[in-house]
């Protein structure tokens, strides 16, 4: 059984900017736009050994011109902090690559147009439980790079998007163990940020609400955030004040009684905790 992303991510746009170059003027580079509009922005898949998967990104270009693209394969992984890192062609050790195969290496989109491109994973029949990431990687090709100026400087700055796919592979699941609590500056604020370590074979997406009563008896609701852990990570994860648009967060009084459900895939965690 395979699965499409369906978060607030679905139409994921990429905008190439040009890195600010500050010259002997001190003048910035300026850059013409060049964007891109990639959905889904991630797959969450799930086989069983032997089974093949098969999946279309559409790829729509939203500009005035007909835009080349480059496509390929490439192995990531993401840190405890959230920080996503694509290796260079060589596989790395228990990469799926090899069992995918995609439909083109280059694509030629007209403007104001979309077109779906088709990728399989072949999954081996003596595959073993477990969780393997790749990406597909959508780049503009040299010949098709913005260019940037300042003065008479012209830096060509070309553009990459990853959809990052997730295949777990028999029974991997994720397991999730909540190991504390605490309160710290997320974005200005003080936040309740739960601690999680994934002891399963597969990644953990969380979710779920929390409701929060502080020193003065004030009430609050809080929004897991919806952060993705991979097998053998540690992660803290921010509790998000749940609001409308228009409302601006007041400020709560330690310490904070929380009780609620964080969610995830197969699984779930209750809450239950005294924080200062």
């Amino acid at each position: 059984m395979t699965s499409r992303s369906s978060s607030p991510e679905t139409i994921q746009r990429l905008l190439v900017l040009p890195l600010i170059l500050l010259l002997v003027t001190g003048t910035p580079a300026l850059a013409e736009g060049f964007s891109v509009l990639v959905s889904p922005p991630r797959f969450e898949l799930h086989g069983e050994p032997g089974e093949v998967l098969r999946e279309y990104v559409e790829i729509n270009n939203p500009g005035n011109l007909p835009v080349t693209f480059l496509l390929r394969t490439a192995d990531w992984d993401m840190t405890e902090t959230g920080a996503a890192t694509f290796y260079p062609p060589e596989l790395q050790p228990g990469s799926c690559r090899p069992w995918t195969r995609i439909e083109r290496h280059k694509i030629r989109i007209p403007a104001r147009a979309t077109k779906r491109y088709r990728f399989q994973i072949d999954i081996p029949a003596d595959a073993q439980p477990g969780e393997c990431r790749l990406a597909v990687m959508i780049e503009s090709p040299r010949e098709d790079a913005v260019i940037t100026r300042a003065n008479t400087v012209s830096i060509p700055v070309q553009g990459r998007i990853a959809v990052v796919i997730y295949v777990s592979v028999g029974d991997a699941r994720p397991d999730l163990v909540l190991q504390d609590i605490v309160l710290e500056e997320v974005n200005g604020q003080l936040t309740p940020v739960v601690i999680l370590n994934n002891r399963g074979t597969a990644h953990g997406r969380t979710s779920g609400f929390v409701d929060g009563t502080d020193a003065n008896g004030q009430r609050f609701e809080f929004q897991v955030s919806p952060l993705p852990i991979l097998p053998g990570q540690t992660r803290r994860v921010p509790l998000q004040r749940a609001l409308l648009d228009d409302e601006t967060p007041a400020p709560f009084t330690p310490p904070l009684e929380l009780k609620g459900t964080i969610e995830w895939e197969d699984g779930k965690q209750p809450v239950a905790q005294r924080v200062n």
